[in-house]
């Protein structure tokens, strides 16, 4: 069952037309997230799921509740969507504190104070915040304060929780870890999450599915792997960094267009045993978690392969490559 539906949704600014006739399902608990570069529309339509921005044209429902539905002048306050906001920037109160910046909402909701009490108890326990409850967000780490954004979120038990961009302000290790937590959390209580993003490491970590936008559309849509594996074009393949692009000739026989653009995988390039026809220089070979990644050129043009095995500065190295791995655009 959808737990969101956006139907033919549009959205102009002056002139600029930023959202085109957008159609999206997602599911109940998944987790979804809109990425591409900025200026593609991503956050114009997060906003405006939020109530945050009114569309041109278009209708959103959540569950049972009507979000919004231009044609007949149905606009749903922010406050009355049932949602959590997650901000990139915590959106944290100074002078509150954990305990504080948690129970706000209730308390503007007029919530019993023993039911605002125990919700924090509860919250906090989820994100593993207990014991920082008393401390003010500026004794926090980075981290620490997302855990208090998203443990506020979660205070008024939505069932639907919007990101904008969660893991950002955050350094790579954490993001790693907090996004997991995340994509955990959300999955133990059930919640249908929606995430804005121009990073493709976080979409990955975090997401069932992702749509990709360009433009003011959705360029593609699918689960993480496929989209990865199998991008729509050469900007698809750019931007999502899922392999080397070259042109076919290079390492493909068979009579196909020379100058037509084909996806390596990096994985689908090997250290060959012996003289291989496809020679590149080597300029760089860095140890990465279980593996080398070798950056090398090859006829002009700058790839990155995986190796079980290091390779010297300069060397000029001999390739064996998979055809069957490759993509032909």
């Amino acid at each position: 069952m959808s737990h969101i539906q956006i139907r033919h949704l549009s959205k102009s600014f002056g002139d600029t037309k930023v959202l085109h006739d957008i159609n999206l399902d997602v599911e109940s608990g998944a987790f979804v997230t809109l990425l591409g570069p900025s200026g593609c529309g991503k956050t114009t339509l997060l906003r405006i799921v939020a109530g945050l921005e009114t569309p041109d044209e278009g209708v959103i429902t959540s569950g049972d509740q009507t979000f919004v539905d231009t044609s007949n002048g149905v606009f749903t306050d922010p406050q009355d969507r049932k949602l959590g906001f997650v901000f990139q920037d915590y959106g944290l109160w100074p002078h509150l504190s954990v305990a504080g910046n948690v129970a706000f909402p209730l308390k503007m909701a007029k919530a019993p104070q023993s039911e605002i009490d125990r919700r924090v108890r509860e919250v906090l326990t989820d994100v593993q915040l207990t014991e920082h409850a008393a401390k003010l967000p500026e004794q926090l780490s980075g981290g620490q304060k997302q855990r208090v954004a998203i443990a506020r979120a979660l205070a008024g038990k939505p069932s639907l929780i919007l990101f904008d961009e969660p893991l950002s302000n955050l350094d790579a290790n954490l993001r790693e870890e907090l996004g997991q937590e995340i994509r955990l959390l959300s999955k133990q209580l059930g919640l249908t999450c929606v995430n804005v993003t121009h990073d493709r490491r976080e979409a990955q970590i975090l997401s069932d599915s992702i749509a990709l936008m360009k433009d003011g559309v959705f360029h593609m849509f699918g689960r993480p792997e496929d989209l990865f594996r199998a991008p729509r074009d050469v900007w698809s393949a750019q931007f999502l960094d899922a392999g080397n692009i070259l042109p076919a000739g290079l390492v493909l026989q068979n009579g196909r267009a020379a100058n037509a653009k084909v996806l390596v995988p990096r994985g689908a390039f090997h250290l060959a045993e012996a003289v291989s026809p496809i020679q590149a220089q080597a300029l760089n070979c860095i140890f990465i978690e279980d593996r080398y990644e070798v950056t090398a050129v090859l006829a002009g043009n700058i790839i990155k392969i995986f190796s079980d095995r290091s390779v010297a500065m300069n060397d000029t190295i001999h390739l064996a490559v998979d055809e069957d791995a490759i993509l032909e655009f």
